[in-house]
């Protein structure tokens, strides 16, 4: 007995020698470890030397650690990445894969830390709920794509609102500990181009799955009931110009139940489970027109603004600078009392305006020539007609449309949105949306007030009184003695 509860001892002390021995080998690989005992500490004697190994076979990595270890390893090879799929060149190089529709953005690092213009408009909607076509869903969101560890860019939005005394934004390191731009997340860089550094990002993640326009707040009327179905939604068309980005979303709505009208029931919905939205994205650069000069509000008159806080604290009274919102128009004879301009404003006239109601729209536009010569230009605004196959969209950044839409009752009969470069107030883009029900309801006026004849002229007349509204925020204004629009 005393022989064999020897041997028992022996092995199990073997065993026990072994598995110390064993024990580093086989769990690293799996967990991995760090020493914790530095130089430092071992000089003051806090950790003795013969701890030091002890310590770093049982204290496991931070597994945020390891995460990212797997991130630095996870770009693929760019001619992987890229390999079958169609290249567009543009602002961006896009990247498609035909059978699988999977879509890479390639941004070049040029790009980075770069103030992009983000507009979101609706190109389809339900005629009612405020989801109307035209319409839209935001007026310009300033982004900034940045670099970050562990290959991945953050899709930041750059705090304007604080500026400093030449009106440029705050240096960030200098403004870091008193103010903050937003984060609003993070993308996964999938590959980088060795040659020239041009890093893919899939751009179905960047505008469906993260939302950066905030599609689903902006549909505010339905944000409780409805939700964007990610199995229903994709991409739609994508076209890539030298100064924007045009990327049309197919939005599977889905939520309501099929008919509840304590819920207040949509009537345009054949069924009130869900429905689909088709969303306009344009992504740009800022311009920087140089010879623009910005134009400070002033107080005696009613103009939509851009305002920002200055640091410049020589300015007792009001820290605040507001720039007016207007075009960029140049004279072609600058010393000319009256002279066109170098480049007129130009308006489209939408291919679905119905024909009978083209020419009394075109007069209301035409009309703010009158108040434009006023500030010295002739024929400073330009109408055109937008071809029937035109390749071109009406949500596209480059172009100022007016734009038909029929609803059910919009409670709006006309909208002129415009959407301005937020660090100057300079107009960039402008549509006006006329809805279908103006002529009818002018028509039920007259009909109420008079007689039938003559209703089509009066919705005409009401047609182009509308369009002179709505421009309203573009055109030129009633001026005090002294002071000049331009």
């Amino acid at each position: 007995m005393g022989i064999r509860r020897y041997l028992r001892l022996s092995l199990i002390l073997l065993c026990s020698l072994l598995l110390s021995l064993l024990w580093p080998w086989v769990v690293m690989p799996r967990v991995g470890w760090v020493a914790v005992a530095t130089q430092g500490e071992n000089a003051r004697g806090t950790t003795p030397p013969a701890m030091v190994g002890m310590i770093a076979r049982f204290t496991p990595l931070d597994p945020a650690l390891s995460k990212a270890e797997d991130r630095e390893n996870s770009l693929r090879p760019f001619a992987e990445m890229t390999q079958g799929f169609t290249v567009q060149g543009g602002l961006f190089r896009i990247y498609q894969q035909p059978r699988t529709h999977r879509t890479w953005l390639g941004l070049r690092p040029d790009q980075l830390n770069q103030n992009l213009l983000l507009i979101s408009t609706l190109a389809s909607g339900i005629g009612e709920a405020g989801v109307f076509r035209g319409w839209p869903i935001n007026d310009g969101l300033v982004l900034q794509f940045r670099r970050a560890p562990n290959h991945r860019l953050q899709v930041v939005v750059p705090n304007l609102f604080l500026r400093d005394a030449q009106g440029e934004i705050l240096d960030r390191q200098r403004s870091a500990d008193s103010f903050s731009d937003s984060v609003l997340f993070a993308l996964p860089i999938l590959s980088i181009d060795p040659d020239s550094g041009e890093m893919l990002i899939d751009l179905t993640e960047f505008l469906l799955t993260q939302d950066p326009a905030d599609v689903t707040h902006g549909l505010f009327a339905l944000a409780d009931r409805y939700t964007i179905n990610p199995d229903l939604s994709y991409l739609g068309t994508l076209q890539a110009f030298p100064t924007n980005l045009e990327v049309e979303t197919v939005l599977g709505i889905s939520g309501g139940s099929p008919s509840n009208w304590m819920e207040g029931e949509l009537s345009s919905l054949p069924d009130q489970r869900g429905f689909v939205l088709r969303v306009r994205h344009s992504l740009s650069a800022l311009p920087n027109h140089t010879a623009y000069q910005p134009r400070p509000a002033d107080q005696r008159v009613g103009y939509f603004i851009t305002a920002y806080r200055t640091a410049d604290h020589r300015r007792n009274a009001d820290s605040m600078v507001r720039y007016i919102h207007r075009w960029h128009l140049e004279k072609q004879n600058p010393s000319a009392a009256l002279s066109p301009p170098k480049e007129p404003i130009v308006f489209w006239l939408e291919n679905t305006i119905p024909p009978e109601y083209r020419s009394a729209i075109r007069e209301g536009v035409e009309w703010w020539n009158t108040a434009f010569e006023r500030a010295g230009f002739l024929q400073a605004i330009r109408v055109e007609q937008m071809p029937d196959n035109a390749p071109w969209d009406p949500a596209d950044l480059r172009y100022n449309v007016i734009r038909w839409s029929d609803s059910i009752n919009s409670g709006i009969l006309g909208y002129g949105p415009s959407r301005v470069n937020p660090l100057t107030g300079e107009i960039l883009d402008a549509d006006v949306i006329l809805d279908a029900n103006a002529v009818r309801y002018a028509n039920q006026e007259y009909q109420t007030l008079g007689t039938s004849n003559g209703a089509l002229s009066l919705g005409q007349r009401c047609a182009s009184t509308l369009v002179r509204a709505a421009l309203g925020q573009g055109g030129a204004q009633a001026m005090p003695p002294g002071l000049r629009p331009w």
